[in-house]
């Protein structure tokens, strides 16, 4: 777009063109302002002189004056690149406001979607938000370029987080679980309950070798006559039937002991987790405390350990 000697024309022809009502510093500030919106777009400062040419396109302007405004308006317009500026979060959401500078400019506090002139050239787009830091960009816009799309992340600013401290008085969430779980009660409830488990587990094993030790007396009475340990208890099949009945019985009284005595202690882990006394301040256990099934020379027992 070359520039026009639009001045000498206008003041050749304003007379004609212009009705004498408008007034001659009408006419002459809308010479100066298409002369001026011809320098800036000249200079790449598309939005000064979109500003110009408004002002010179009016009605009151003379005929060829706002005939040319208009022209260059139209050509200007084409001509303006524009952009689209947008703004995130950290967890990428579009947020509706920030506020924008451009070159050190304010540029606008709304990101609603709408295309935004800009001039041709380089430029520095800056966004920032309460309680964000600031997020800043270098683009160089191209004459007729047309919706360019700026897009920034804003990030929680260290500065906010430390303006708005959580309350000190609630722990961190990942501290008072770890810190009360152990305690003397939950540690004795759970020893219970996996020695209560042990021994339920040891006594379904004795019951199945009683099973097993029933099913060979029987085999072993079916291959001899129903008399004959009465008459040779020393035989080898009396010895054997008489070797698999006491294991039967042996497997059978070590089953009964240990289902009852593992019901009994899921019992007691129960009892303990719910009715086991709560300090105000109780803190975790200092020792690991147990609860292992053993054996002793009078049968089945508990073996309790740890720190007390």
């Amino acid at each position: 777009m070359k520039r026009a000697p639009l001045l000498a024309a206008a003041i050749g022809v304003g007379t004609l063109a212009t009705p004498p009502a408008h007034g001659a510093d009408a006419k002459s500030d809308c010479i100066a302002a298409a002369d001026q919106g011809q320098s800036l777009r000249d200079d790449g400062k598309y939005r000064g002189a979109r500003d110009a040419f408004t002002s010179c396109a009016r009605d009151v302007c003379p005929r060829l004056v706002q005939r040319s405004c208009i022209e260059w308006l139209g050509q200007l317009e084409d001509a303006m690149p524009t952009v689209v500026l947008g703004a995130k979060d950290e967890s990428g959401s579009d947020l509706a406001r920030a506020h924008v500078t451009v070159d050190g400019e304010p540029l606008t506090e709304v990101l609603d979607g709408k295309p935004l002139p800009l001039d041709p050239g380089q430029h520095v787009l800056s966004f920032e938000r309460g309680g964000s830091g600031a997020a800043s960009t270098r683009v160089v816009l191209r004459a007729g370029e047309k919706n360019r799309a700026v897009t920034v992340t804003l990030r929680t600013s260290p500065d906010a987080a430390i303006a708005s401290p959580s309350p000190s008085a609630e722990p961190a969430p990942d501290q008072t679980p770890h810190a009360s779980f152990f305690t003397a009660g939950h540690v004795t409830a759970l020893s219970l309950l996996v020695a209560g488990g042990a021994a339920i587990g040891v006594g379904a094993y004795f019951l199945g070798q009683a099973g097993g030790d029933a099913d060979t007396a029987s085999g072993i009475r079916g291959t001899i006559p129903p008399d004959a340990c009465t008459r040779d208890a020393s035989s080898a099949p009396c010895q054997s039937l008489s070797a698999a009945v006491d294991a039967h019985y042996r497997d059978e009284t070590l089953a009964a002991v240990m289902l009852v005595g593992g019901g009994v202690l899921v019992v007691g882990a129960a009892v303990a987790w719910l009715a086991w006394p709560k300090a105000a301040d109780e803190r975790p256990a200092t020792g690991v405390r147990w609860v292992a099934p053993g054996v002793a020379q009078g049968g089945p027992s508990l073996i309790v350990g740890g720190a007390f």
